[in-house]
């Protein structure tokens, strides 16, 4: 299979599993009355994580090894950039236990906290493994950095423009899709810098799970405002070095 072909597989996952989260959003808001900013959309939109993310193993499996995707040794000269990623994340998981030790939680909010733990897992699975294995894999395996980084953070964030068929308005949405694309580069760069994709799933996970549980609880929000300058801060010093000196970057 040739490396463009690869990239041809990557953007036809992408283009289905798009349309398929824009089908659950519509389902979410339009016949189950669920809006996309409701933690209660996760109620929906499971069983479409389950399906997307058959989609994405299957297109894995078969057409990219695991190296490919980022099923390696994590690089432990770049721990360090981890380290404000699962500062971050035990920060929000602290939010959240403390607001339970302290606050009686209803039987109907410990399904909706499993059900949300279940789906965002997908989540943080499939897209890390669509995104910055399968779309992103395929260009590092070009030796095509730059252009991989930039194509996959677009993407990436195309993806969240079908939130807006959950009900979330245009300004939002307009919003999101910048900050999803800065995210989109730093999980990149932080992807080619860590070589393993597997801390990038667990962090993607939990940050799903604490941002949609937190949202519940109402609690969580200023920390996760730490981590998006955090975001900011790391592509802003990490791009240029790509661009520029790309043997220094990958070190």
């Amino acid at each position: 299979m040739k490396n463009i072909s690869l990239q041809k597989v990557g953007y036809i996952t992408a283009l289905t599993y798009t349309v398929l989260i824009g089908v659950g959003m519509y389902t979410s808001f339009y016949i189950n009355g669920i809006s996309y900013e409701d933690p209660k959309m996760v109620e929906t939109l499971w069983g479409f994580e389950i399906i997307m993310t058959a989609l994405v193993i299957g297109a894995a499996i078969r057409f990219f090894s695991w190296k490919d995707l980022g099923f390696t040794a994590l690089n432990t000269k770049q721990l360090l950039w981890l380290v404000p990623m699962f500062i971050v994340i035990l920060l929000m998981g602290f939010d959240i236990v403390e607001f339970v030790m302290n606050h009686d939680i209803s039987s109907e909010k410990w399904s909706l906290f499993a059900l949300i733990g279940f789906t965002t897992f997908l989540v943080g699975f499939s897209e890390e493994l669509l995104y910055r294995g399968i779309i992103l894999g395929a260009f590092i395996k070009q030796n095509r950095l730059i252009a991989g980084v930039f194509t996959s953070a677009i993407i990436f964030s195309l993806l969240h423009s079908m939130n807006i068929l959950g009900g979330l308005t245009f300004s939002a949405m307009v919003i999101q899709l910048l900050m999803t694309f800065i995210a989109g580069l730093f999980f990149a760069l932080l992807r080619i810098k860590a070589v393993s994709i597997i801390p990038l799933m667990i962090f993607h996970w939990l940050w799903d799970f604490f941002l949609i549980a937190g949202g519940l609880l109402g609690v969580g929000k200023q920390t996760s405002l730490y981590f998006v300058a955090f975001e900011i801060l790391f592509v802003i010093i990490m791009l240029p070095l790509l661009i520029f000196n790309n043997k220094s970057f990958i070190k």
